[in-house]
């Protein structure tokens, strides 16, 4: 065996034993959004609330993000990762259970939602990334992949789950049982498995070595990924969130669309883990570029066809590849070009402006639904903004050779 895969098989013999908490993590960090599509119509139908009024609770928390998100990853850099998972795990599912409190004034759904957005920082994705950035080198594409799976797991069970709570118990219901099971998964797996020895990059000792932060942040490269991220959230999750209501707006019965929808999460597995294998063999900016094709084919697939489910099928699964390779690529592109001694503030950022995206999406896209009673104009306007993506990363440039800046402080 050459040296190369004994060193990187040896990495996944220390390591590899914190991946199912950071998998599991990553689920929970999605539960909401993904439960989300199924809620709205039931909601709508209780309180009389428009649609873009009820995705508004996305766009609250989505903004704080864009403060909150690199404080916690900075006392992630300096705390680590465990203590923090460890506070926002029972904090977030207490906040995904009082969303079942909500109703009948709109105001009592977005304060439940906002404090859901705040507890939700402390389970960011910055938290699991960060550990497997700081613990792989070799393997950091495919251990990032194995991890942010998570998020395809819920995507892909979530929907239907919720969908069948609502039928059978209520909404509120439905709420709390994803609440406590969430709990009862993710908890268990952070305390036993979730390391202890939290190792910073290789050279963290050598910080005052390192370009100040705020110069990294206004860099024409971080501009170039964060403007990608931010491009890309708006994008798609104007359809990841509302997949359940554009299918319905397709034509597709409530449990149709939500099996149609669970799609996405398996398309989105399937990216991460193929786009993992690719990041540790080729320059991640052509990985995330060239991802930007498959959501503008999923568009073509909706636009072109009603009520088949097939069509539906075939056009979220496509999504869900684009999705699950992209964030991939973003924190592999964070890593490999700014290097893993302030990986938690840097990419915490990234994650504050994808959630941005994230929360900004469903609300304007239900807007545009609430005036035209259609979501083609949403597809329309996510081409543009796909092309910018691709756009963004490709202009990224190669790799510096020695991000957290090792070389010079050994001069």
């Amino acid at each position: 065996m050459a040296s190369g895969e004994v060193l990187a098989l040896g990495e996944w013999k220390r390591h590899g034993w914190n991946i199912p908490a950071c998998l599991a993590g990553m689920m929970l960090v999605s539960v909401h959004n993904y439960a989300l599509g199924a809620m709205v119509l039931p909601l709508e139908r209780e309180f009389g609330w428009s649609r873009s009024e009820i995705t508004a609770g996305h766009f609250f928390p989505s903004m704080a993000a864009i403060i909150l998100a690199p404080l916690v990853g900075i006392a992630i850099d300096r705390l680590g990762a465990r203590r923090i998972a460890l506070a926002g795990v029972p904090a977030f599912c207490l906040c995904l259970a009082a969303l079942s409190l909500a109703g009948p004034s709109i105001t009592s759904w977005l304060v439940l939602y906002f404090l859901l957005g705040v507890a939700s920082m402390l389970i960011f994705p910055t938290v699991w990334t960060t550990a497997v950035n700081v613990r792989f080198d070799r393997n950091r594409g495919k251990a990032l992949a194995v991890t942010l799976v998570g998020t395809g797991v819920s995507a892909t069970f979530v929907p239907t789950l919720t969908t069948v709570l609502i039928a059978e118990e209520g909404w509120r219901t439905a709420y709390q049982v994803l609440a406590l099971g969430s709990f009862a998964i993710v908890f268990p797996l952070v305390w036993f498995l979730f390391a202890r020895d939290e190792q910073r990059g290789a050279g963290a000792g050598h910080a005052a070595h390192a370009k100040p932060m705020v110069a990294e942040l206004l860099s024409a490269r971080f501009l170039k990924l964060a403007g990608a991220a931010f491009a890309f959230g708006l994008a798609v999750s104007a359809v990841t969130t509302n997949a359940v209501p554009i299918l319905r707006a397709e034509g597709l019965d409530p449990l149709a669309a939500a099996k149609v929808a669970g799609l996405i999460g398996m398309g989105s597995m399937i990216g991460r883990l193929l786009g993992g294998v690719m990041l540790d063999h080729l320059e991640a900016r052509y990985v995330a570029a060239g991802s930007m094709l498959l959501p503008v084919a999923a568009i073509a697939i909706l636009l072109g066809s009603q009520g088949d489910a097939a069509s539906a099928g075939a056009a979220c699964f496509l999504v869900g590849l684009s999705a699950g390779a992209e964030y991939d690529a973003c924190a592999y592109l964070a890593a490999r070009h700014f290097g893993v001694k302030r990986f938690g503030a840097l990419f915490g950022t990234i994650g504050g402006i994808l959630l941005a995206a994230n929360g900004m999406a469903p609300a304007l896209s239900n807007l545009v639904y609430d005036l035209s009673n259609s979501y083609d104009i949403v597809l329309w306007t996510m081409l543009p903004l796909l092309a910018l993506t691709g756009a963004l990363f490709l202009a990224m440039g190669t790799y510096p050779a020695d991000p957290d800046g090792l070389a010079l402080a050994k001069d």
